[in-house]
């Protein structure tokens, strides 16, 4: 089990109390029903409810079938107790299932939300070089767990940029790149997926500054997601938003067209399907 995050750093944690303060407002509850039903008093029911103190796994359940959740309660508290994410990419999990467009930017990696399990498992080996094999596993089980958003009957539609070393570099074991871009073009199909391309041509670009992801939500707002080496968080100030979505538009300038990007997609993957062959 990880050790536990301080409450006021753990976005999960939020997530948990907000959705208990929802289902107890729609089921008519008062925090003090809740405590009964789970043995504990109201007063930690209502710290729970705010964030402030960690629920136990007694109470996760107890209070979902009491307020029928239907395991909202329970899949949340499996989050809180394990490490298939670093804590610091919560919120953006957290916000991945309400987005209704999805823009990405990434220099050198394919996006994670975008990832087959082949290609996540070699980038986090190799991220994560001195880690147990058991803690890959895990990242990787939670990178994919992630990808559960494109189950959804109405998924979000996601548009991707990339330099074109992401989709040229060798990644993992022999078929792992072929068939990294064949989910891609799988995707793009579909009609959940625009993939565009920045090729190595181009030379210097906006987007040099470093990777980032904004969500529209269905609630409307806008947020942007920027991460590096050790940390990452969830931008929320207008005006910072605004600017990331007019640097989202001059990178998808700079890229090659959809019909061009798709080309490049194809003349990538042939070139992996040829160098197995060989």
């Amino acid at each position: 089990m990880a050790m536990k995050i301080p409450p006021t750093e753990n976005h999960t944690l939020r997530q948990f109390g907000i959705e208990l303060a929802r289902l107890r407002s729609l089921a008519e509850k008062s925090q003090r029903d809740i405590g009964v039903a789970a043995q504990v008093s109201g007063q930690l029911a209502g710290a729970i409810e705010r964030g402030e103190r960690y629920p136990s796994k007694e109470f996760a359940e107890q209070a979902d079938q009491m307020l029928q959740g239907d395991g909202i309660l329970i899949d949340l508290w499996e989050r809180l107790h394990n490490d298939s994410y670093p804590h610091f990419i919560g919120e953006l999990v957290d916000a991945e299932p309400l987005a209704v467009i999805i823009r990405a930017y990434e220099p050198q990696l394919i996006p994670g939300l975008l990832q087959t399990e082949g290609y996540a498992r070699a980038t986090l080996t190799a991220g994560n070089s001195r880690a147990p094999v058991e803690v890959v596993e895990r990242l990787v089980v939670g990178r994919m767990k992630r990808q559960n958003i494109w189950n959804k009957r109405n998924p979000a539609h996601m548009i991707a940029i990339v330099d074109e070393t992401v989709i040229r570099r060798p990644i993992g074991p022999a078929g792992v790149m072929s068939s990294q871009i064949g989910r891609f073009l799988d995707m793009i199909e579909q009609r959940i997926l625009k993939l565009l391309v920045i090729p190595t041509g181009r030379g210097q670009h906006p987007g040099l500054t470093g990777p980032f992801t904004l969500l529209s939500l269905t609630d409307g707002r806008d947020l942007v997601y920027v991460e590096d080496a050790l940390s990452g968080r969830m931008v929320h100030t207008p005006g910072a938003v605004r600017a990331m979505v007019l640097q989202f538009g001059d990178l998808q300038e700079v890229a090659l067209s959809p019909d061009e990007s798709h080309r490049l997609l194809k003349d990538a993957k042939e070139g992996f399907d040829g160098s197995e062959l060989a």
